[in-house]
């Protein structure tokens, strides 16, 4: 049947009228019980331009049909850009005729319904040696119709033979569709009937009727016959990665046949029941009942598949599952991706209705039906040793809520997760807890949340009762919180949207007493920079607060901060809430500056000691502060020759003789009298004036030293004790 293989090369000038207009390469080829290989295309071209060529594929029987596979071909080493083939039925371009589309390094098969084809080639690939594709075309005979399609991202079209004219009589032909496995997509095939005119009516189907089969020749999905303008028929799903149509046909060739659309369907896989599940239908009670995966407690087996289908006593009660234990096979250590083994719920009596959650690894979901049924579904693949899962059941009138109120005393620790924690969160949550502590105390919280990053999911914390306060912000994200309240009342809010899912929040809480001042000491390492945070950052500071923060590093080295981020409450001075830094242990240290309101200042240290003092009061609070501090390193400076202006100002000051031969020189301008630490200086180094601006502190760039004014008796006295 193959023969021996023929290589065909696209020439440039040989289009027939029908492929001339706005191409550049094309032809018509003849196909022959030969197979043949053909490179496509294999010439240069312009560097940067669309390039696109057109051909038809003819049989050289009248009577044959024809078979095309495209092949990946790396010809020159790497992938080129965005090529692709579009291939038809016949000689023409049709809408309907249209059978589908390949990329570089896919492997499709078409076959026409005709005794042609009709191919086109496109690239945007801007590289002249492109990557091409190795096309194998043969003849076939009308009535082989046995074939095989892989079906890609996007879907195939396959038509009876003869389409759009009328098949042959006692034909049988055996197609199978297989689903290009991809782990991002559901291993289902879909077929949808685009036009059918079969003999017969539907569903009646003794004269011709495609019959479609799960795998192989396994369980019957569907069959149809008949007209599809009449009859709604399809669509049908492979419940699986293969399907196999049968067409079949009598003597009478009257009708037209079909032609039939095969894609991805992101519909749910109904695997084959196992036998050790038990009773796959439960009836819950007031009473709780339990069910188990098979061989729980010991372990369960690899490719367990298990359906149990629990339904209330009246359509208007509800079915609430409590799993009181799991330990299903994860890889994923936030339990959020369930791949191979899981449990899922479903609300209603199928596994196609909506998933309520499904879980793995060790969570513990508790859960509800909107209506009377509710479906749970066991799947393995693993053959890791696992417990499986325990679970309680029964009805209920009530409706399910999330949240509720929590009472908490002095020294006892609570914890509020989302729903089903550690494993991903339901969609479509809003959870509310009102926390309460004694009336002499405050809530401390300290929180790990895990949600979305654009904040479609988030938790919010209200001081007070929700209902009469405002929210302190919205946590998103990954991250960790210390929260301190203001009273002793919160109310924690939990969100969640209808599309993102993830682990969710944990938080642990606690009365303790109203702390009116916090200090903390931190240590600066050379080379790291290391962040301090506002109280609560980034939800709300508290009020009345005051915190402080002794920031030490090696007595050789200084201490620099940046703001980088500032939202405290803006007053005149900073006179409400505001955060100082001092130059030394304490707050007795001289101050380096006080800032609020959006200021974002940067810090420096004179010595190896810096603190911070931030304090909050009674009214209005804002988002807080976030500041970096790190240690920049004088030990191996070389010191400078030169005398500062706050070293000679600083001699002054302190009456050395030195300092005082120092100014009268520099105010007399007549001579210079330098001492540093028992050193002569030169006289270019010393400024020769001293005028009413304040001299600038080079230690500390905010700092203004003491202004001096010169008098001509205090000079002449200096002077002349000088030249002694």
């Amino acid at each position: 049947m193959l023969g021996i293989y023929k290589t065909v090369t696209i020439l440039l000038g040989t289009l027939p009228p029908i492929l001339a207009s706005n191409t550049e390469c094309g032809g018509i080829l003849t196909a022959t019980s030969e197979l043949t290989n053909l490179t496509f295309p294999d010439q240069p071209r312009s560097f940067g331009k669309l390039f696109w060529c057109s051909l038809i594929i003819t049989a050289e029987n009248e009577n044959d049909t024809v078979q095309l596979t495209s092949r990946y071909f790396n010809r020159y080493g790497y992938i080129a850009g965005n090529e692709y083939l579009e291939v038809y039925n016949g000689n023409t371009s049709d809408a309907d005729q249209y059978l589908g589309i390949s990329y570089l390094k896919q492997t499709v098969n078409y076959q026409s319904s005709t005794n042609s084809l009709f191919i086109k080639f496109y690239t945007t690939n801007n590289n002249e040696n492109w990557d091409v594709f190795m096309l194998q075309y043969i003849a076939r005979n009308a009535d082989d119709c046995n074939n095989t399609y892989v079906v890609y991202y996007t879907p195939m079209f396959i038509l009876s033979p003869g389409y759009p004219d009328a098949y042959q009589s006692n034909l049988e032909c055996f197609i199978v569709l297989l689903h290009w496995i991809e782990p991002s997509m559901q291993p289902q095939l879909e077929v949808d009937i685009v036009n059918s005119d079969l003999d017969g009516e539907y569903p009646h189907c003794d004269n011709a009727s495609v019959t479609l089969y799960q795998g192989g020749t396994g369980q019957q999905i569907g069959q149809f016959c008949g007209d599809s303008s009449t009859t709604p028929i399809g669509p049908y799903y492979s419940n699986g990665y293969v399907m196999t149509m049968v067409f079949q046909t009598n003597g009478d060739t009257s009708s037209q046949s079909f032609r039939i659309r095969v894609s991805h369907s992101s519909r749910r896989v109904i695997y084959p029941k196992s036998r050790d599940c038990g009773s796959q239908f439960l009836s819950a009670s007031i009473n709780r009942q339990f069910l188990q995966s098979p061989g729980y407690p010991v372990r369960y087996k690899a490719n367990e598949n298990c359906r149990w289908t629990i339904t209330a006593s009246h359509p208007n009660k509800t079915v609430r599952i409590v799993v009181i234990d799991s330990d299903i096979y994860t890889s994923d250590a936030t339990y959020i991706t369930c791949k191979h083994d899981y449990a899922s719920a479903y609300d209603g009596p199928s596994i196609l209705n909506d998933t309520i959650v499904s879980w793995c690894g060790p969570s513990l979901p508790t859960l509800q039906s909107t209506g009377s049924a509710i479906t749970i579904q066991f799947h393995t693949e693993s053959f890791d040793k696992r417990k499986g899962f325990k679970l309680a059941y029964f009805e209920t009138a009530e409706l399910r809520q999330c949240g509720g109120t929590l009472n908490i005393s002095i020294n006892e620790n609570a914890t509020l997760t989302s729903p089903n924690y550690p494993g991903p969160y339901p969609n479509n949550q809003d959870c509310n807890w009102i926390i309460y502590a004694p009336t002499t105390m405050i809530i401390e919280a300290r929180v790990w949340h895990k949600m979305s990053e654009t904040c479609t999911d988030y938790l919010e914390i209200y001081e007070g009762l929700k209902s009469s306060s405002s929210s302190s912000g919205k946590l998103c994200g990954h991250g960790y919180l210390n929260y301190l309240s203001n009273g002793h009342i919160i109310t924690v809010r939990f969100h969640s949207d209808t599309y993102s899912r993830s682990q969710g929040f944990q938080m642990l809480v606690k009365a303790v007493h109203l702390r009116v001042s916090d200090k903390r000491e931190l240590s600066s390492i050379v080379g790291e920079d290391n962040n301090l945070y506002s109280p609560n950052y980034p939800l709300n500071y508290p009020t009345n607060t005051a915190v402080s923060w002794k920031i030490t590093t090696h007595p050789n080295n200084t201490i620099k901060i940046n703001v980088l981020e500032s939202s405290i409450e803006k007053s005149n001075g900073c006179f409400h809430d505001y955060v100082e830094a001092f130059d030394g242990s304490d707050s007795n240290a001289k101050s380096l500056g006080r800032w609020c309101g959006k200021s974002e200042p940067t810090k420096t240290s004179s010595g190896s000691v810096m603190f911070l003092n931030f304090k909050s009061d009674a009214s209005n609070v804002d988002r807080g502060f976030m500041i970096t501090y790190t240690n920049l390193n004088n030990h191996h400076k070389k010191p400078d020759k030169r005398p500062s202006k706050d070293a000679n100002v600083g001699d002054i000051v302190g009456g050395s003789i030195g300092g005082a031969c120092l100014l009268t020189l520099i105010l007399s301008g007549i001579g210079v009298c330098v001492y540093k630490r028992g050193q002569r200086s030169d006289t270019k180094d010393v400024p020769s004036k001293i005028d009413k601006e304040p001299i600038i502190d080079a230690k500390s760039p905010t700092r203004k030293a003491t202004s001096f004014t010169a008098s001509p008796e205090y000079i002449n006295m200096e002077t002349a004790f000088c030249r002694l």
